[in-house]
């Protein structure tokens, strides 16, 4: 359980948003993580199991926390060729192109966890966000709306999807129809008057 709470992390903070982080590290508690320790680790596994795509993962996330931008992309997305129905890959590299503000690098990798798991509302919202950037207010609306749905049928905080990957869902409660109204208003905005 601890290797994936320090695989969720950065991805927690990306998906719930920087004004959410102080809860989640509240509720979940913090630590100092060794990532030269953690990534020495995920080597010494990946020498045992070259394909284990778990170990990739981690591999991926420990050189993102050290800063290696370039080896963290190369391990998840051989993670993600290992383990092709996992979308927790997806989810870890849209955290990082979010960060770099890789826009169509966002796109591809949502689509891609969207294509294996369309229930997900965590990834629903990204998506919805990631249309408005692009200024598809129409489609940003409808993944919004989705993404309500979706998170309304959740019980309790926590979203899992069909491999076990859990995903909090407070930050989309909190924020999607702030959401709804905002695109609604740049898509009325954009539209010719009458």
């Amino acid at each position: 359980m601890k290797r994936i709470r320090i695989a969720l992390l950065p991805l927690v903070c990306v998906l719930s948003g920087a004004a959410l982080l102080p809860s989640i590290l509240a509720q979940r508690g913090s630590a100092t993580v060794d990532w030269k320790a953690e990534l020495g680790k995920a080597k010494a596994a990946i020498e045992k199991n070259p394909k284990s795509a778990f170990w990739h993962n981690q591999a991926g996330v420990a050189y993102d926390a050290l800063g290696d931008f370039q080896n963290a992309v190369k391990e998840l997305k051989l993670a993600a060729t290992l383990d092709p129905s996992n979308p927790i890959n997806d989810y870890t590299l849209y955290a990082i192109y979010k960060r770099k503000a890789m826009l169509p690098e966002q796109r591809e990798v949502l689509l891609d966890a969207l294509e294996k798991d369309s229930n997900n509302p965590v990834g629903r919202f990204a998506f919805a966000l990631v249309l408005e950037e692009e200024k598809h207010w129409a489609d940003s609306l409808r993944e919004l709306q989705t993404a309500k749905l979706l998170v309304a049928s959740v019980k309790g905080s926590t979203y899992t999807d069909p491999r076990g990957n859990p995903y909090d869902v407070d930050g989309v409660r909190e924020e999607v129809d702030k959401a709804i109204e905002r695109v609604t208003k740049l898509k009325e905005s954009a539209q010719p008057q009458k």
